[in-house]
């Protein structure tokens, strides 16, 4: 979770942001021109950035993934159009486009085992901008607004649970299947015409199939996949889809010059992995811990804290909560019956003022319906941190669980408090550490060296695209998290 001043979505104040209707017109077949794509994408940017954690402070990284960018684009059929490489500083495994614009995360970066496989992933984002998907998403409305959180916490599907906000609204634009399909077919033909074994499209997406499994496993069918399959649906089909359209595409010698697993994993070396802990936070047990923020709380027994790069979810068989904060001088009261019930579609009563270790909160409670027609309970409970800071816990529950979880529910709530930094052992920061296999190294005792506390083999394996999992050669290069 990033800090509420630099980064965390503007939740509440989301609504009087981004108008949809404001951005429609009648300028060309998509409803925008390409001059209002254009300037809709330099409005959004810097929304974006904030939301994802800043850009990295990486020149020779930008160069190299901005040098791959230029030479898709260069075989393109609009090799004029301006678009500029941005290298997000977040740890979640996300692509994004927007007119003008392609955004890449850090933590794709991470995921990725070939300059081949990267440019595929950004070959995929230019035929977002090339086929203006943005745009026809824009002008019919299809976009993630805050009532998509409401509608992931509510069918409990975590993939559809991604914070909405000024910048949120833009940047979750939910592709159709269609449009996946026509991108990943941009992609594959940039990767060929550049020069890249097309194949890489596809790896890529096996990759991140596969390191969503497992992160399921892992959490117990509780985590949230990355964000990159939550706007890029579809991933198992269009593995199949894009490898075979790889291999329709002929072959040639050149392909092979530039797909050197070696020359990426010396790029992304020493790349930061995962949250920082002192800035974005981190989960111990069942307290999040935000040192720069100088806020815990801990999570009722039976939930599972999972912190993302926009907000904080606990998440237990029948309830889910999101914990994000939002700027606004308006009362808890007030924001709850307003922006809130505004933007999540659901009216509130019974609110009732409350406080936390002397500051002002006010809690309400709703109810609303999930898509197959279920009638769930919903709680927000804003408390007034400092100034206009504001901190936000949004509870929804099954009606038949709301009795049993609510004192767990107060609890939790009650348990935010200012911390003392310096009396917070944060855990150290962990960074991609690319090392030679040697004589006797095996995949056990490799991943044995990562600093993961669990799982060490199959993330290991995710890691480094291995997909038997059995043998490493002596001088291969391999990703270490260290």
């Amino acid at each position: 979770m990033r800090r509420t001043k630099r980064a965390i979505v503007k939740v509440l104040a989301a609504a009087a942001a981004f108008s949809v209707a404001s951005c429609a017109s009648t300028g060309g077949p998509f409803g925008i021109s390409e001059e209002q794509g254009r300037a809709l994408g330099e409005r959004e940017h810097p929304k974006i950035v904030a939301a994802f954690g800043g850009e990295m402070n990486h020149p020779e990284l930008f160069a190299y993934v901005d040098g791959i960018t230029k030479k898709l684009m260069a075989v393109s059929e609009n090799p004029a159009e301006p678009v500029k490489v941005t290298l997000l500083d977040s740890p979640v495994i996300n692509a994004m486009a927007l007119p003008g614009h392609v955004y890449v995360t850090r933590g794709l970066l991470a995921l990725g085992n070939s300059e081949a496989e990267l440019a595929g992933v950004i070959g995929h984002e230019l035929g977002h901008i090339y086929k203006r998907h943005t745009a026809r998403r824009i002008s019919r409305g299809n976009m993630a607004t805050l009532g998509s959180v409401l509608v992931g916490i509510l069918t409990r599907n975590p993939g559809l649970m991604q914070t909405a906000g000024q910048a949120a609204q833009l940047y979750l634009l939910q592709f159709s299947r269609e449009q996946e399909y026509e991108s990943d077919l941009v992609g594959v033909r940039l990767l060929a015409a550049a020069g890249y074994d097309p194949a890489g499209a596809a790896e890529f997406l096996d990759s991140l199939d596969r390191y969503s499994k497992l992160e399921s496993q892992i959490a117990g069918s509780q985590a949230a996949p990355p964000e990159f399959l939550s706007t890029h649906p579809n991933t198992a089909e269009r593995v199949r889809r894009a490898a075979a359209e790889a291999q329709a595409v002929p072959r040639s010698a050149a392909m092979t010059a530039q797909n050197s697993r070696a020359q990426y994993l010396s790029k992304i070396d020493g790349v930061l992995y995962g949250d920082d802990p002192v800035k974005q936070g981190f989960i111990r047990g069942s307290e999040f811990i935000h040192p720069e923020m100088r806020i815990s709380f801990s999570a009722p027994g039976g939930f599972k804290l999972q912190n993302t790069s926009t907000a904080v979810i606990a998440t237990a068989q029948n309830a889910q909560m999101q914990f994000t904060g939002a700027n606004s001088a308006d009362s808890p009261a007030a924001i709850i019956q307003g922006p809130l019930a505004q933007q999540l579609g659901v009216q509130f009563s019974n609110i009732r003022q409350f406080s936390v270790g002397g500051r002002q909160g006010a809690a309400g409670y709703g109810r609303a319906q999930t898509q197959n027609g279920q009638v769930v309970d919903v709680q927000p409970f804003v408390i007034k941190w400092a100034g206009d800071t504001n901190y936000l816990f949004l509870w929804v529950s099954a009606q038949d669980a709301t009795r049993s979880l609510q004192n767990g529910i107060e609890q939790s709530v009650a348990s935010l408090r200012e911390i003392n930094p310096a009396s917070i052992n944060a855990p150290p920061t962990q960074r991609i550490d690319v090392v030679a296999v040697r004589s006797g190294d095996t995949v056990a005792s490799l991943a044995q060296r990562s600093a993961f506390e669990n799982y060490k083999r199959e993330r290991f394996c995710v890691l480094n695209g291995l997909d038997t999992c059995a043998s490493v050669a002596v001088g291969e290069q391999v990703k270490l998290v260290r």
